[in-house]
């Protein structure tokens, strides 16, 4: 763990890491219970990973964060559609290939 209480990532490949996929299969899987009316317990379950990840995890782009807060915000708000949307915006940030220098 860092200083800062992060903790670093290990890397699968050199275009993404273990913690944006586990992230990302954690997005889709949140959209896909939202527009599938699952459980609330399962909603819960899946956005407090998120928080997790977003809170933990260093090598997760800034936008894709600030998406995901403002999802986080949104679905303890109850206003599923504006989560789905922000989920949406943040699964493109995880998903956009790294810059080559």
């Amino acid at each position: 763990m860092r200083p800062d209480g992060r903790v670093p990532s290990a890397r699968v490949s050199a275009s993404h890491t273990t913690a944006q996929q586990s992230l990302l299969n954690d997005v889709e899987a949140l959209v896909a219970a939202l527009m599938g009316d699952a459980p609330v317990a399962e909603l819960i379950e899946i956005t407090n990973r998120i928080a997790a990840a977003v809170e933990y995890w260093d090598d997760i782009p800034a936008g894709a964060i600030a998406d995901l807060r403002s999802a986080i915000d949104l679905m303890r708000g109850g206003q599923a559609c504006a989560t789905v949307s922000a989920l949406l915006a943040a699964r493109s940030e995880l998903t956009v290939p790294p810059q080559l220098s």
